[in-house]
């Protein structure tokens, strides 16, 4: 007298067509994981639904004609007939479900309800059967344990928690009220409470088990349920990130070889713009080609510094040594650099671990990625006015650069750190900058923060780790 509610969880990360009822072909198409998921236990849950009302029949006959025992078959065979136009009209509704060409969150919302609902129903099925044909002590009823394991499974924690409570408010019922079976009667079978009047210790004791033995399986199940799912977001996340350190390696690969092949070109211009520039002096040539020759090379040299902060930035940093430095003196190092492109000093706070405790990192790499997020704050706030680097150092090293520039709006924001994005003028920046400082604290395993808002400044965050094995 089984019922069943559910089907196996699906994988979120699956990338294969789910199987779809009656020939409906694909189903998945805009789809995201949740909804791929749910739409493969709507799949299965048809077919065990129909496995389901067929061992049901085999069941009632075997016992009605094999063992001669009398069933009510008229009650019985209307819960079967439900179960089967229910399941006939989720046929239906999955296949116009699979024609749809767009499936928005509205309509994963309806397929979770819609597989909750038949979950219910096949509990309540499954009572009535067990209410026709002993309640208790019919050896069916350990199906109680399958509706809800599957539960804890499928469904999300509270609301398996909510369908825990509706079996066991089911088999309380059935405790309390349940047509007895007459083979049943000579064997000393539990009466049901109703019948007897009141209740003794062997309801209250099998009421209790069931209680027990089925929170353990549903709290079981949901914690393990909730890890997994957890793992598995884990997972993608780390092949996320794992991917897009791929992606920056090899952006910095290419910029390495890009200031690699260009050098030698660019010096070879820069050397014969400075001999006809000293020839022009010689020969007396016009005012304009003087200029035009003292132009090529500044912009020759202007080249150069462009592909040395690419490759320091992204190429070499990939073969750099660690040491162990103070914070202090790191940001010593990337405010000397800085002094010269301002005349402003910077405001630097720093905690006491700072000025005197160590930590493991590339210098170069990380001086260079700091001098660029800080460089950009220089360019963002008008007037040169006031930028504050502060750095603390506990677990991690957390250093904080704030501008009370313009700040920048949420559609900027969000594409900050996109390589070759700037809202620069053309030929003051590449839009590499950020990109490339956040290439390589997320290399060494460390975070990178944005904060603005419109005419309050920005914030940039950086968290790198204390120690850490050289893996950049």
């Amino acid at each position: 007298m089984s019922s069943s509610s559910a089907s196996p969880p699906a994988d979120d990360r699956s990338e294969t067509s789910p199987p779809t009822p009656m020939g409906s072909g694909s189903a998945t198409a805009g789809w995201g994981g949740t909804g791929q998921r749910l739409w493969v236990n709507l799949s299965w849950l048809i077919k065990l639904r129909w496995v389901a009302c067929l061992g049901q029949l085999v069941v009632i006959s075997v016992v009605m004609f094999a063992f001669g025992v009398t069933l009510p078959f008229t009650p019985l065979s209307a819960v079967i007939s439900i179960t089967v136009l229910t399941n006939i009209g989720l046929v239906a509704w999955s296949v116009r479900l699979a024609q749809q060409q767009d499936r928005d969150e509205r309509t994963v919302s309806t397929a979770d309800l819609l597989l909750l609902l038949v979950m219910i129903l096949d509990l309540v099925s499954l009572s009535t059967l067990l209410y026709w044909t002993g309640g208790p002590n019919n050896p069916f009823c350990l199906f109680f344990f399958v509706n809800l394991s599957l539960a804890g499974v499928l469904l999300p924690r509270s609301t398996a928690i909510a369908f825990h409570f509706l079996g066991t408010i089911c088999f309380g019922f059935l405790l309390f009220a349940h047509h007895p079976l007459e083979i049943l009667a000579e064997t000393g079978s539990l009466p049901s409470i109703y019948s007897a009047g009141r209740g003794d210790l062997r309801h209250f004791g099998l009421f209790v088990a069931f209680l027990t033995c089925s929170s353990v399986i549903v709290y079981f199940m949901t914690r393990l349920t909730g890890e997994l799912r957890q793992h598995e977001l884990d997972l993608r996340q780390a092949q996320a990130q794992q991917s897009k350190s791929e992606k920056y390696e090899a952006l910095g690969t290419l910029a390495a070889g890009a200031a690699h092949e260009l050098s030698t070109p660019l010096s070879t211009i820069a050397v014969v713009a400075k001999e006809a520039e000293t020839m022009g002096r010689s020969y007396d040539l016009p005012e304009e080609l003087a200029e035009d020759l003292s132009l090529i090379r500044s912009e020759v040299d202007r080249c150069r510094r462009i592909l040395n902060r690419m490759a320091v930035g992204a190429g070499q940093v990939i073969g750099e040594t660690f040491g162990q430095v103070t914070p202090e003196r790191l940001l010593q190092d990337v405010l000397v650099e800085l002094q010269k492109v301002i005349s402003e000093p910077l405001e630097l706070d720093l905690d006491v671990a700072s000025k005197s405790e160590t930590i493991q990192l590339p210098p170069i790499a990380v001086a260079q990625a700091l001098r660029a997020l800080v460089k950009n704050a220089i360019d963002a706030v008008p007037a040169r006015g006031p930028i504050r680097l502060s750095s603390q150092l506990g677990s991690q090293w957390c250093v904080k650069i704030v501008d009370r520039g313009p700040g920048m709006p949420e559609e900027i924001l969000q594409r900050v750190s996109e390589p070759f994005f700037t809202t620069k003028s053309p030929g003051n920046g590449m839009g590499l900058g950020v990109f490339l400082a956040r290439s390589v604290i997320e290399r060494l395993g460390g975070r990178l923060v944005i904060e603005s808002q419109s005419r309050i400044g920005t914030t940039v965050t950086v968290y790198l780790p204390r120690q850490q094995r050289e893996k950049v």
